[in-house]
């Protein structure tokens, strides 16, 4: 388990601060994050995106960002942040080449989890 950390580390995560807020409990933070990582607002965020659903898109990406954050994936959150702002002015524009960013980048937090569990 400690690799699993070790790796999120080194991709920028600020492990220690989020393995407090998990009572320092790795195996339940690892659960947690395939969690997340597999919670289906992704791809209805990718869905409300395409049809222009502002207000759907918006709440899906908001709640995307508070679980991201919460597991402290800097990385990710940097890119749905990108995703959250627009919206929250009512503006979609470049908004998929974005979210294919968020995917690209999801993938391979996706095979970092995977190699753990």
């Amino acid at each position: 388990m400690d690799e699993l950390i070790i790796e999120l580390e080194q991709r920028g995560c600020d492990m220690e601060a989020t393995l407090e807020r998990f009572l320092d409990d790795k195996e339940f933070y690892r659960d947690c994050l395939l969690s997340v990582l597999s919670d289906s607002n992704f791809d209805i965020l990718g869905d409300y995106l395409k049809s222009h659903d502002i207000k759907g898109a918006f709440e899906c990406a908001h709640t995307i960002k508070g679980l991201i954050a919460n597991m402290g994936i800097e990385e990710l959150n940097d890119i749905i942040v990108r995703i959250v702002e627009p919206l929250r002015s009512s503006q979609d524009e470049g908004l998929i080449e974005v979210y294919d960013e968020l995917m690209e980048k999801k993938k391979i937090y996706d095979e970092l989890v995977k190699k753990y569990v």
